[in-house]
């Protein structure tokens, strides 16, 4: 069997544990029958997945990982590796055994269904794909997604709920009108961003040169540390280094755009 997942980003700004788009980094698993564990990881994260526990690790199967996807730093690594691992138990519905696994459904339903996706309820519904290269600075270090959520307040005043719903309503909007100018208000956020920027105070930086470069909106990616940016068609490049000049050292700079195609599994 082979099995291909794409990377994910959440939240897109105010949309938190709603919305959620795949991007054009795939995760690819060969796999075949076997008594016991047995895995070979190469790529991004090799070495980490190879000598920890990981959902595919712990599978008893003879299985060969090639992953492009950076691991642990908010592009939905977790999300593929548990899609994958659900398809390989033989799942009639990954979205939700691997929503479970992971805690929430907004990055496993755009790596099964692909483009963008809103999670409401039981439901995923698709939304509009954007035509926009997607620059990403990929941060140096991982930040736990659990120690990412600590940091969220229990309680949310009202005004803040107020504007988050106004802005997701604005992305919406945007998505399916394409009007790009309105991207940088539609991304603004009260509900998780202000309280996890002080874990990596370097991604305000980040997403102000973006916008400088010339991004039409920039926000933190999933839960973090790194960030991505929408740009028009050809600028994600120079975007993108703008962001990696902003950024820590050892962070680097991608450009990839948001795909259509979701999980793929092939006999």
């Amino acid at each position: 069997m082979r099995i291909r997942v794409p990377a994910s980003i959440a939240n897109l700004g105010p949309g938190f544990d709603v919305l959620a788009m795949a991007i054009d980094l795939w995760l690819e698993v060969e796999v075949e029958e076997a008594g016991r564990p047995e895995w070979e990881f190469e790529g991004e994260g090799a070495e980490l997945l190879q000598s920890s526990p990981n959902p595919l690790s712990v599978l008893p199967a003879r299985g060969w990982v090639r992953n492009e996807i950076p691991v642990g730093v908010g592009l939905g690594s977790s999300a593929a590796a548990r899609v994958a691992a659900a398809v390989i138990r033989g799942s009639d519905d990954p979205i939700g055994d691997a929503g479970r696994a992971e805690g929430h459904y907004d990055n496993v339903a755009a790596a099964v269904m692909g483009g963008v996706v809103a999670v409401v309820g039981d439901e995923v519904y698709a939304l509009p794909v954007p035509d926009l290269d997607v620059a990403l600075f990929v941060a140096p270090s991982p930040v736990p997604t659990e120690r990412a959520r600590e940091v969220l307040p229990d309680r949310v005043e009202r005004g803040d709920v107020v504007f988050n719903l106004s802005r997701l309503a604005a992305l919406v909007h945007v998505l399916h009108n394409r009007d790009w100018a309105r991207l940088e208000a539609a991304l603004e956020d009260r509900l998780h961003q202000p309280h996890r920027l002080p874990l990596y105070p370097w991604a305000a930086e980040v997403m102000a040169a973006a916008r400088t470069a010339g991004a039409f909106g920039a926000a933190i990616s999933g839960a973090g540390p790194s960030v991505f940016a929408f740009c028009e068609r050809r600028r994600g490049g120079s975007v993108a280094a703008a962001m990696e000049a902003a950024g820590p050292e050892d962070g680097y700079a991608l450009v990839t755009r948001v795909t259509r195609a979701g999980m793929d599994v092939q006999p």
